[in-house]
């Protein structure tokens, strides 16, 4: 997500082989899964809607036209089969290093090269870094520095500047006898603001 005044704000790119950074990653039988099965992408003037296809579960993003200052998406959960050990949402992050980072739970701290983590009572349900502030689910957890793949250096970036903080939200998957599909089973809801 890119802003005309405060640059990229949240990343989608790809990286190599780093299930942290993938949008969805599944733990079945010891086993990380992060590439969807399948994908379809519906665009039209209201609203966007990419749909993924995994293992254990589906997940539709909808992303409504956004304000001049504000966008508000969510993620739409639909449990499948037996639910996974684990899985989660990861969102990544373009954290500006040198400029201070605050949380709802009253933490501010300046990014830089050291290790940054928090978690759902340090975060309090948002984040403000270089004039914007993110809205997070409740279980969301933060780490910085996360380096993406660099395809030139087939290794991962060195340069902090490439960095990116991986924000992650945990899927409440739950078994339901007798439905081998979930329906809204979670439902994940950022709301972004250029303050």
């Amino acid at each position: 997500m890119y802003h005309k005044k405060l640059g990229l704000i949240i990343s989608g790119a790809n990286s190599k082989r780093q299930p942290e950074l993938a949008t969805f990653s599944e733990n079945i039988d010891g086993q990380v899964y992060h590439l969807p099965l399948s994908s379809r992408l519906q665009m039209s003037d209201e609203r966007d809607r990419l749909s993924l296809a995994y293992n254990t579960f589906f997940a539709d993003l909808f992303m409504p036209m956004p304000s001049d200052r504000e966008l508000t998406f969510h993620w739409e959960i639909v449990g499948k089969g037996t639910p996974p050990k684990e899985a989660r949402l990861t969102v990544q992050l373009c954290l500006k290093s040198g400029e201070e980072l605050e949380t709802g739970g009253g933490k501010k701290v300046i990014v830089g090269a050291e290790k940054i983590e928090m978690g759902p009572h340090e975060l309090g349900g948002w984040i403000r870094h270089h004039g914007w502030t993110l809205k997070v689910d409740p279980s969301a957890t933060l780490v910085w520095p996360v380096y993406p793949y660099n395809p030139y250096a087939a290794a991962p970036e060195k340069d902090l500047k490439y960095a990116v903080g991986a924000l992650s939200v945990p899927l409440r998957l739950k078994p339901e006898r007798g439905h081998y599909i979930r329906p809204h089973e979670q439902t994940v809801e950022f709301t972004l603001r250029a303050d």
